[in-house]
């Protein structure tokens, strides 16, 4: 396996302050991003459901300063890759429109790392998106 990285920046139409309570929280992920079902912060842990099964993360840091989330998923199901570390950060634009620049590291066979990037272009817009969503929500 190999050291592998790739990161995803979307311009949401949404409050920065709202996008960065959503994603400095932790929580609700299955309400911004499809494939999980269910999600549970318990301190420094995140438990991640999805229809094929579960997974754990550790919750690094949340830096409420310059709005970065990071956290650790060791073992999961989605991708065929291992030791995710991933970041989510909030960058005001205006009081409402943000960038999300949402970062991952990993390991990954070779033969792997441009399926996984496609993957991830994916789910990271679909996220990404899907907080602009919930948060235009959360104030409406």
């Amino acid at each position: 396996m190999k050291k592998s990285s790739h990161s995803i920046e979307v311009q949401i139409n949404a409050n920065p302050d709202t996008v960065w309570e959503i994603i400095g929280s932790g929580k609700d992920v299955d309400k911004w991003l499809t494939p999980i079902t269910s999600c549970k912060v318990e301190g420094d842990k995140r438990y991640c459901a999805t229809v094929e099964g579960s997974f754990e993360e550790d919750i690094l840091e949340v830096d409420h300063i310059n709005k970065k989330f990071t956290y650790f998923i060791p073992k999961q199901h989605i991708l065929p890759v291992k030791d995710i570390e991933g970041n989510m950060e909030v960058k005001p634009i205006n009081e409402n429109s943000a960038s999300v620049l949402w970062s991952w590291n990993y390991l990954v066979e070779d033969t792997d790392d441009q399926k996984v990037r496609e993957a991830l272009n994916g789910l990271g817009e679909m996220g990404i998106k899907g907080i602009e969503s919930f948060a235009n929500n959360l104030v409406s």
